[in-house]
């Protein structure tokens, strides 16, 4: 993700969570701590079309998205 004023680079990953087997398999997602996990879970939109999903990025407060060093 880049934005104006951002000078670094940050990089997420975003999981849907519809996908719950395939969550709870995935190494990546297991690494991070469990209070913040849920940072990083798409969640289906209610009464939108099937397939579109809400995936909010912070980018500091409590709810601060989980970033990855790559």
């Amino acid at each position: 993700m880049f934005a104006r004023g951002l000078l670094d680079r940050v990089v997420t990953r975003i999981y849907l969570a519809d996908e719950a087997e395939a969550n709870a398999a995935d190494p990546v997602l297991a690494s991070v701590d469990l209070q913040r996990r849920g940072t990083l879970i798409a969640t289906a939109q209610p009464g939108g079309e099937p397939g579109t999903y809400r995936f909010d990025i912070h980018l500091q407060d409590p709810q601060e998205t989980v970033f990855f060093d790559v």
